[in-house]
């Protein structure tokens, strides 16, 4: 291996001495081993079964008001709630197109009830929450994790999120930057 330093070339060598030789991959140990067989001397890994049963129940149930929620009961202090909306690329025009991508973008941002992205997020801090807003070709997902404790704090704070977002100029125009739109 040969290095250039203080206007010479010269040969590389290791904190040893001995000459430094580049390899491309500690592969030689099989060399012909194809992709679907296992490598000798490696223990088989063991997988989880499936008895038959799912562990964790989803319950679906449609509101008075046509609205459908699926359920699962917490088993720690953990928890998550999300939004699934139907928008997504699908459901734009061709003109305008990338909008799906916008709306994600400004997702917890301002809303009625939050002046700001920071009072959103130090308000889940609060909770150890997390939040996160996702677009598909058609489904746009808004969604927080929190300590269970929290609970009723951050579904409020995603009803206002989803429901009441502000998109003020100055958040859209920030966001227009940062996906060039």
């Amino acid at each position: 291996l040969l290095l250039r330093g203080s206007g010479s070339w010269r040969r590389s060598r290791l904190r040893s001495g001995a000459p430094a030789r580049r390899g491309f991959s500690s592969g030689s140990a099989y060399p012909r081993v194809p992709l679907s067989s296992p490598l000798p001397g490696v223990p088989e890994p063991v997988f989880a079964t499936v008895d038959g049963q799912e562990k964790f129940e989803t319950k679906v149930t449609t509101l008075e008001n046509g609205l459908r929620v699926a359920s699962q009961n917490k088993f720690g202090q953990f928890c998550t709630v999300g939004v699934l909306i139907n928008s997504g690329s699908r459901y734009e025009a061709k003109y305008l197109s990338g909008i799906a991508h916008f709306l994600e973008k400004l997702a917890f941002s301002s809303t009625d009830r939050f002046d700001s992205k920071d009072e959103i997020l130090l308000t889940l801090e609060k909770h150890g929450g997390i939040c996160d807003c996702q677009t598909s070709r058609d489904t746009t997902m808004y969604a927080v994790s929190a300590d269970s404790k929290g609970l009723d704090t951050v579904v409020g704070l995603l009803a206002d999120v989803v429901l009441h977002p502000r998109l003020t100029d100055e958040e859209i125009e920030m966001t227009r930057m940062a996906v060039q739109f």
